[in-house]
């Protein structure tokens, strides 16, 4: 589930309430999603 959320993370599909949410459902531990909310997302698609 962390790659998951990390992948959707930088792909800019989730926010940062729904990788809390993943921390309360026992999904990731607070430490998983302190280093996915740490990871830069990407900026803009190129053509």
């Amino acid at each position: 589930m962390y790659q998951l959320l990390l992948n959707l993370w930088i792909m800019k599909k989730v926010d940062e309430t729904r990788i809390q949410n993943a921390v309360t459902k026992g999904y990731i531990t607070q430490d998983e999603a302190n280093i996915i909310l740490s990871t830069p997302q990407i900026s803009a698609v190129v053509d």
